[in-house]
């Protein structure tokens, strides 16, 4: 186990076990630099979900327009 000699045993055991991930599951860099891309709109939403984002936002160390946009975003990704 070169360079892991001095590896608490459970995280030298968990490397061991480990697999290479076989796809890579991350988005292109192409939808990264995307995400820069913002344009402000004023938008009416029902008070029932922006309180749900909201709260699972807070529960997640987020921030829910964050949030609200990355889901929105995805939406219309299925939508192309």
């Amino acid at each position: 186990m070169d360079g892991y000699e001095e590896t608490p045993p459970a995280i030298a055991a968990a490397l061991d076990e480990s697999v290479p991930v076989a796809e890579d599951f991350l988005p292109s860099p192409e939808y990264f630099a995307g995400m820069f891309q913002k344009e402000k709109i004023s938008l009416n939403v029902d008070r029932h979900a922006v309180e749900s984002f909201r709260s699972y936002a807070k529960e997640h160390g987020l921030k829910y327009q964050t949030l609200m946009n990355q889901v929105l975003s995805a939406y219309a990704q299925r939508l192309s």
